[in-house]
Order: structure tokens, then C-alpha cells, then sequence
């Protein structure tokens, strides 16, 4: 039910998801679910605040699951595995793979797989080039590359932070060794300003159109600014001069503030991986609290979600009667088609799949069956009806807000959905009590694609794509639903719990 708009108390999305009172009063809210709409909110709110770049975003998950209990393993070394162990392993610094291994896993009678919740740890973003040094009417910029189908002209006139991995060189002449340090400046140090309407033609004032090669260079400062601070901070000559090493490459200010966040000195700087990315914190909005605007919400918050589920499903008690090893994967470089080695088309995770079953001695013959048995969520954000564009959605098709999630089905496999995948999702969401609705793009539009036909292809295993309903995907600042956060966590743990049960019982062609 929807309250008017006028009249909705508060309290109305506490009260949806309340648990139970008991569950109130716990300070440990893993397993007490389902968790109040703001609660779940605020926790993804938390996390983004954490990001910046696909490594943040490794690093805020791989947070949770230490807190959690998780134990670390080593890509590309032996794994010590048991039958009710928690554990995560990291690739590149930019995908991760946190699992827990059912105590009754290939147990007599057992009819075991792998559970997984898939997603992608990158959005599109402002990259800075390996030379970004450049400047223009007085001012220094800073150049960058257009990574993924970004919405650019949404960069226009927002402060603008940086985050990323810097590689350092460290120890002395003859000694010296690379390290990878991760760096996230949350201060607005940078604009890309509007040009003003007054300077524009009207053919221009009435379609804003993007050069991306000279239009989107941000600027950084003044250059009689910097040459004051450089004179004030004592600033070398190889420095002002910016003609050899680093310097020639990124400007002295840029480079003085990273190595300021690690610890460094500017020369210590070898390489850098930096993406831009909006200065204002996540935080809730709408006069009741109902939205959540952040930056990277795709896809943040599947990733978050997958690992607040499999965090709450391995400190439950369902762990125990597990059949399955249930994992959350999240990856690197989908939003520009998932070719890497830490993206879904690489062989990471069917290798990583691989060492777990060697691990846990199942015989190569009988891997087949694990396979057969298993089942993915492709977990990408869906396109929520916009108020002012609501013909832009199929009319029998149309994902709201606060309705739940949504299944996403394409006829031509650019998403991995089926009748069976999605009979069998409902089933577990049914049990779960959270709500679906259904997303098909209009036959005269063009459809997007997801890691599910990817790890589907690759794995030969039943997927399904879903999403939580978000508003404005690929702008530098989203939109979507508290209660939607709630749902999707609440859906990763259920699935982990009930998706084996339902399976089982299930008749199949």
C-alpha cells in the first residue's frame, strides 16, 4: 500500500522490513532480517562513502567480510578448504570472490552446486591519462579518458574528488622495490565548468552536445595560484620546471597531494590508475528519506548487497544445513564489455571455481553434476519508470520504486533470463517476502547487457538477470530506492538459504 504522498508518516519505511522486536535490541544485526529499509540504506550509504574507484570498491567489500569472520586466501596458491568455512580471494585489486562452503556439502543424499550472486565492481568514469598534464587560458587541467558509457554532461559544474591505486617506489638506490598504495581524495579539487548560455549559439543552447576530447579536461587550478603555493612550499626546481620523470608527465600540485594521501614523495610515484569522481557524500533524499542519491549506485549496490547477504547468510545458523558453497563475485571492466583479467569474460572465476572443488576432493567426474546443479544471479541495476519519460518504458513493463526487484528478460539473450531461472527466483523471493516486478525493454529500443550471458556462456550454468529499479544509470549521480536495498540484500541471503530446497523439488525437462 502507498500512502498519499502528503500524509505518509516518516516512520512508514521503518516500519516496512521492521524486525522483530527481539531483533531490535540486538547490537549484531546479522541474521536479524529483514532489516528495516533505512537500516539497509544507511549501511549502502556507508559503503559508497567508501569508494571512489573498482579498487575502493574491493576494498570496502573485502572490510565487511574480514568483519565478518572471512578468511583470506592467496590467488594462484594452494587453499586450505572445510566444510563450513568463510573465505575470500581478490585478483588485481579490483574483483573479489567471497565464499562459505555448507557443512553438508556433497554430504549423503546431498544434491549440492554452487549459489552464486554475481556483480561488477566498476562504473563509468572520468580516467586520468597516463600524461594528464595540460593547461589552457591560465588554468592547469588535467586530462583524462571517458571509461564506459557515461552520461557526461552530468560532470558539468560538480566538485570533483579523485580515487584510485598509485604505483610507489620505495627503499633506496639498488634496493628499491614497487608497491601498489590506494589513494582516495574526497575533496572537491576539481571542476569541469559549463559554458555560459550567453556564450552559445542557439542551435548549441538547445542541444547540449559533449566533445569528449575538448570539452571534459577538468580544471585543477589557477596557475598563478600554484606558482604562489609552489613558492610558498619551498617547491625544487625539477618541480617547477616539470620537464623530466613524473613531472613531465602530471602536474606538480596533482602529484604533491596524492603523495601527501600515501605517504610519499612525489618522485616516488611510478604509474597511477586514477578515476574522478563526484566530491558530495551518498545520502538520503526525498522528504520522507525514500531516495538514495549517490554516485556508482550501478553497481554498487548489487555488490553490496551480495556481500551483506552472504556476510549475514555465514553468521545464520542455515550454514549448517547448507548443501551448496554459496558465493558473491563482483568484477572488474563491465562497463566496457568484461575482456580483462578481472572481468566476467576472463577465466578467473571458472578457474577459481575449479580450485574449490579440488580443494574439497571432488573427483573430476562428479564436477559435471556440481555444475548442473548450480545457479547464478546475475546482479546488475534495472531502469525504474522515470516520471518524466515514462514512455521511454514497454506499458505493461514498467519497474517502480519500492516495488521490488526486477526480473530482466530479453528475447535475444542480452540478458540470461529464462522461464525456469525466473520460475525458480520467484520462488525463492516468494518465500522471502520480497516483491518482483518484470523489465523488457520496447521492441524500437536498444538493450543493454550484463556479466549473465557472459558467466552463462562460459560456465554452462542456469542464470537469471535481476536489478534493483534505479533512476538516471550512468550518471555521475544516481538515484534509487531505500527499501530497494533492502530487498536486494534480503534477496541474497534468501537465495542462499532456500534456493537449494526449491531446486530439489523441482521437475525439469
Amino acid at each position: 500500500t502507498l500512502w498519499p504522498p502528503l500524509e505518509r508518516p516518516r516512520s512508514a519505511f521503518r516500519q516496512e522490513f521492521a524486525p522483530s522486536p527481539d531483533a531490535r535490541r540486538r547490537s549484531d544485526w546479522a541474521g536479524a532480517m529483514p532489516r528495516t529499509a533505512i537500516e539497509a540504506a544507511k549501511l549502502f550509504v556507508d559503503f559508497a562513502n567508501e569508494t571512489g574507484s573498482p579498487y575502493h570498491t574491493v576494498s570496502a567489500a573485502t572490510g565487511l567480510l574480514r568483519a565478518s569472520g572471512f578468511v583470506e586466501l592467496t590467488d594462484g596458491k594452494p587453499w586450505a578448504l572445510s566444510p563450513g568455512g568463510k573465505y575470500y580471494v581478490t585478483k588485481g585489486g579490483s574483483e573479489f570472490m567471497a565464499f562459505v562452503v555448507g557443512n553438508k556439502f556433497r554430504s549423503a543424499g546431498a544434491q549440492s552446486g554452487f549459489a552464486i550472486v554475481g556483480a561488477h565492481t566498476d562504473s563509468p568514469c572520468l580516467r586520468l591519462r597516463p600524461n594528464s598534464k595540460m593547461s589552457s587560458a591560465g588554468m592547469l587541467q588535467v586530462g583524462i579518458q571517458t571509461y564506459g558509457g557515461g552520461l557526461w554532461h552530468t560532470w558539468f559544474d560538480r566538485p570533483l574528488g579523485l580515487a584510485g591505486k598509485v604505483v610507489v617506489r620505495q627503499g633506496g638506490e639498488g634496493d628499491s622495490k614497487l608497491a601498489e598504495k590506494l589513494v582516495r581524495i574526497s575533496e572537491p579539487m576539481m571542476v569541469i565548468p559549463n559554458l555560459a548560455i550567453h556564450l552559445q549559439t542557439a542551435d548549441e543552447s538547445k542541444a547540449f552536445q559533449v566533445n569528449k576530447e575538448s570539452h571534459l579536461q577538468p580544471v585543477l587550478c589557477s596557475k598563478g595560484f600554484d606558482d604562489s603555493a609552489a613558492t610558498s612550499a619551498g617547491r625544487s626546481e625539477e618541480a617547477k620546471e616539470g620537464k623530466d620523470g613524473i613531472y613531465a608527465r602530471h602536474h606538480a600540485a596533482l602529484l604533491e597531494q596524492v603523495a601527501k594521501r600515501i605517504g610519499c614523495a612525489p618522485t616516488d610515484i611510478v604509474d597511477a590508475d586514477l578515476c574522478l569522481m563526484d566530491a558530495m557524500p551518498s545520502c538520503l533524499a526525498g522528504l520522507y528519506q525514500e531516495f538514495i542519491s549517490s554516485p556508482r549506485i550501478d553497481n554498487l549496490l548489487s555488490t553490496w548487497a551480495a556481500v551483506q547477504g552472504i556476510c549475514d547468510f555465514a553468521t545464520s545458523d542455515a550454514v549448517s544445513e547448507a548443501q551448496d558453497i554459496c558465493v558473491a563475485v563482483s568484477f572488474d571492466h563491465e562497463e566496457c564489455g568484461s575482456q580483462s583479467t578481472c572481468g566476467a569474460d576472463s577465466n578467473t572465476l571458472p578457474c577459481w571455481l575449479e580450485t574449490m572443488m579440488s580443494c574439497l576432493q571432488v573427483p573430476t567426474d562428479e564436477r559435471p553434476g556440481i555444475y548442473t546443479k548450480s545457479f547464478m544471479v546475475s546482479a546488475d541495476c534495472a531502469h525504474g519508470v522515470h516520471p518524466n519519460y515514462a514512455a521511454k518504458h514497454q506499458s505493461e513493463h514498467r519497474p517502480e520504486f519500492h516495488k521490488g526487484i526486477v526480473i530482466k528478460t530479453n528475447a535475444n539473450q542480452r540478458y540470461a533470463t529464462t522461464a525456469l531461472t525466473s520460475a525458480l527466483f520467484r520462488e525463492v523471493c516468494k518465500q522471502a517476502d520480497v516483491p518482483v516486478q518484470d523489465f523488457v525493454v520496447r521492441n524500437d529500443s536498444p538493450c543493454g547487457t550484463t556479466i549473465g550471458p557472459i558467466c552463462a556462456s562460459k560456465l554452462g550454468i542456469r542464470t537469471i538477470d535481476v536489478g534493483a529499479p534505479q533512476w538516471a544509470m550512468h550518471s555521475c549521480r544516481e538515484t534509487c530506492a531505500t527499501s530497494d536495498a533492502g530487498h536486494l540484500s534480503n534477496m541474497c541471503k534468501a537465495f542462499y538459504e532456500k534456493f537449494r530446497k526449491i531446486d530439489s523439488t523441482t521437475s525439469q525437462l
